[in-house]
């Protein structure tokens, strides 16, 4: 009871600053003279009908009878157990009757009446004796709506120099047993009235239902995720939650069905469907912390299965209220473990969730108070407003867990991208390193060919020169000779060094530049031909040198033995090969002989070995006045 009291005064609280928000000051009134009145108490009898409901407006007040008695207003009976016959109890017309005075102005603005709810039966209202309200068919809607009547001019008696009286009386039939519940009730110029009415239908209809179809989406939201995600059961419990809430809030969306079977079968599926929401919140709650308690799980679906059937329609009882404390009941037991479970893991959004379920608890208990008319009709259901907070710690536990998650893949990002870099940077180490080693090494060839070119070029033939010239067996002419070609090899091993691109063109314009002094010198006449070619990516100095010496010696052979007079060079590309020809008038030579001969044969077969290690060929014609050597070498080599 303690529990009770303190949810009561808590959400008292909270509608007392809700309505003052929502319903401002009514006294002030421009001008004072016509003004909204509040009554807080009214006139009541009570006349017994029998045991059926006449027609509205056969029964009327009469306030001339004896038998009115002052009561206080918000008038609520507490709801009893219902116990069986009720039904076949004899009604009770409940007359409450407020007179409101106007000064005698001699006419009377429009008016209106309004009370925040009427519970029990069906309402009349009658003012100076015309009825002009009886809600006989949407009663079971009233529960939680307004009473506004607007009060026509011509049920108001003005007359100049008489006070405007206006007797408005609302009756309420209850059978003998039954409870009603009656709040305070004002009259006053309509328009302000009007507003007042309209401000209570946004908090005890729209309201809900915007929040209602508000959850509803965020549901539809959570489908489509656990949709893409099945394993996140979460999500679908969020989702079917949402879904059982609006069958809970569906009261607010139609109006509820005349009294019966389909109107009892329906009261009791909405309201059953908030032990669902109960459990599948719980249950999402359990999944999101991502643990499992079978036996209260288990406990929380018997109970609430128990509890559905326990208020079925064919069940005799008050199920009404009785279903909404086994679900409080419920609640309270569950809400208390998950709290233990957050406060023992420390789980921040397990902690917002638990607050927002105790909050919702409390206005819950409020609700159940509100329905059993313990406390004054005058309240609004705030259950619904509570649930909203209820979903927004959902989101705000989704939310803290994806932005956890979002930070997490960012850090292992960072992660990544600093061991990323720093394998970079000992790529970028470890290449510079290779390249040293690669060009120490380049180097070390380049040293060990030159060494071996000298060693056994030039060297060898100043060596054996040296050994001649000793022996006197060499005349100084020879020994010049010898020194020539020396200094010639010299100079092709320089040649071969030049930076030519691969450029077979320029590697030969160097050897024509340096020998065609000699040749004019003597007696030839050097031609010289270059078409276009491509360069040779193969062409390293190694190779160069070899090039170079297959054509000074094809030139070399012609100044010692062919006296010819003309010497042409031609460089041409033929397919996938570029072709070097040298070409003499000379006397030429036969070639089968100087091929398969000792001497001569050897000259002829060193060219064409070092043309194949080139990968290429060298080709021979010969006859008198016309002998030509072809250097054919490939473009691409493997």
């Amino acid at each position: 009871m303690k529990l009770a009291s303190w949810a009561c005064c808590a959400t008292s609280l909270l509608a007392g600053l809700l309505l003052s928000v929502l319903l401002p000051a009514w006294a002030a009134v421009p001008g004072g003279e016509v003004a909204v009145q509040h009554f807080t108490s009214a006139e009541r009898q009570v006349v017994p009908i029998g045991p059926s409901l006449p027609e509205p407006g056969v029964l009327r007040p009469d306030l001339s009878e004896p038998g009115w008695s002052q009561v206080a207003l918000p008038l609520a009976t507490p709801r009893g157990p219902v116990t069986p016959g009720l039904q076949d109890q004899p009604w009770a017309m409940h007359w409450y009757h407020l007179r409101y005075v106007l000064p005698p102005s001699g006419a009377s603005p429009p008016l209106a009446v309004y009370g925040a709810r009427v519970l029990g039966g069906p309402v009349e209202v009658h003012v100076n004796g015309r009825l002009l309200l009886a809600n006989r068919r949407q009663w079971t809607s009233q529960w939680n709506r307004p009473l506004f009547v607007p009060i026509p001019h011509d049920a108001v008696f003005t007359s100049p120099g008489i006070d405007v009286v206006v007797d408005v009386v609302v009756g309420v039939p209850v059978r003998a047993g039954m409870t009603h519940a009656l709040s305070t009730l004002w009259v006053g110029p309509a328009d302000e009235i009007r507003a007042m009415a309209d401000r209570r239908l946004l908090l005890h209809i729209t309201g809900p239902q915007v929040t209602t179809l508000t959850i509803l989406v965020l549901g539809v939201f959570s489908f489509g995720f656990w949709w893409r995600r099945r394993s996140e059961s979460a999500y679908l419990l969020f989702a079917l939650a949402s879904a059982a809430w609006w069958l809970r809030n569906l009261h607010y969306h139609i109006d509820l069905p005349p009294p019966g079977v389909l109107h009892d079968w329906f009261w009791w599926a909405t309201h059953a469907s908030m032990g669902w929401v109960m459990v599948l919140t719980y249950l999402f709650a359990f999944r999101f912390h991502h643990r499992r308690y079978r036996g209260v799980e288990a406990l929380l679906t018997g109970v609430t299965v128990l509890t559905g059937l326990l208020t079925l329609p064919l069940v005799p009882g008050d199920a009404l209220v009785l279903q909404h404390t086994l679900n409080a009941a419920v609640s309270i037991f569950v809400t208390a473990f998950i709290t233990w479970v957050a406060v023992r893991h420390g789980s921040h959004e397990l902690r917002v969730l638990t607050a927002a379920l105790w909050i919702c608890i409390a206005l819950g208990v409020h609700d159940i108070l509100l329905l059993s008319q313990h406390i004054t009709p005058e309240s609004a259901y705030l259950l619904p407003y509570a649930t909203l907070l209820v979903f927004g710690a959902f989101l705000y536990a989704v939310l803290r867990r994806y932005s956890g998650a979002i930070a997490e893949v960012e850090q292992i990002n960072a992660s990544l991208e600093q061991r990323l870099a720093e394998r970079t940077a000992e790529l970028e180490d470890n290449h510079r390193r290779l390249r040293a080693v690669e060009r120490e090494q380049a180097l070390l060839l380049e040293r060990q060919r030159l060494m071996r070119d000298m060693h056994d070029g030039m060297g060898s033939a100043l060596m054996s020169s040296l050994v001649l010239v000793e022996q006197g067996k060499l005349d100084l002419p020879s020994v010049a000779q010898v020194l020539r070609e020396c200094v010639d090899d010299l100079r092709l091993v320089i040649d071969s060094l030049e930076p030519i691109g691969h450029d077979l063109v320029t590697l030969l314009a160097t050897l024509r530049y340096r020998l065609g002094k000699r040749l004019e010198a003597a007696g030839l006449q050097l031609e010289w031909q270059v078409d276009d070619l491509p360069p040779l990516p193969w062409l390293d100095p190694t190779a160069a040198l070899q090039v170079l010496r297959i054509v000074q010696e094809a030139l070399t052979n012609i100044l010692k033995h062919a006296r010819a007079r003309t010497v042409r060079i031609a460089l041409c590309k033929a397919g996938e090969h570029v072709e070097v020809v040298v070409t003499d008038d000379g006397n030429g030579f036969d070639v089968a002989t100087m091929i398969t001969g000792r001497e001569g044969g050897r000259g002829l077969r060193n060219l064409r070995k070092r043309a194949q290690g080139l990968g290429g060929d060298v080709d021979f014609s010969s006859q008198p006045g016309c002998t030509r050597v072809t250097l054919r070498l490939p473009v691409l080599r493997d």
